[in-house]
């Protein structure tokens, strides 16, 4: 029903037909407007493709991409880089977040939502509570095995 930011997904009328609906959250503070996506000077054919959206996916939030969601219509490009934007964004912007190899990703100011297809950015912690225990740097050798979504994401890169 609420987005990660205790934004609301949905209008939905609760109770009372007179009731405003949902209600989104207050004084939610988020990261830098910054994105990572797919570089431009990128090509679909580079090998490191499918490892690198396979670990990004294993390591964040791709289930947006799936079929019939909200960004099941995006073409391949923008899918790697909802794929990089996520894991990135999960890492709280941390610079070594977008540094997929060969040049893949790169870090934009313009926001690459799509339609109903939000890239989100993450909300900003209380340092107070946040801590890291992980290296987000990536690394193929250390990624664990994909989720059905990264699967899927590269089978579709496969058929083009």
């Amino acid at each position: 029903m609420f987005y990660f930011d205790g934004q609301p997904k949905y209008q939905l009328q609760l109770g009372a037909a007179n009731s405003n609906g949902l209600v989104p959250a207050k004084g939610v503070r988020y990261l830098p407007q910054k994105w990572c996506v797919m570089s431009q000077d990128a090509s679909l054919d580079n090998p490191e493709v499918a490892p690198s959206v396979s670990y990004a996916c294993a390591n964040a939030d791709c289930t947006s991409l799936g079929y019939g969601t909200s960004c099941s219509n995006l073409d391949p490009k923008q899918n790697i880089s909802y794929a990089y934007n996520d894991y990135y964004q999960q890492n709280d912007q941390l610079e070594t977040a977008c540094k997929f190899p060969n040049g893949l990703s790169t870090v934009v100011a313009q926001d690459p939502s799509v339609g109903e297809c939000r890239f989100r950015v993450m909300i900003q912690m209380d340092p107070e509570t946040w801590s890291s225990e992980s290296d987000s740097t990536y690394s193929i050798n250390h990624a664990p095995l994909g989720s059905a979504i990264s699967i899927f994401v590269v089978f579709v890169l496969m058929l083009i």
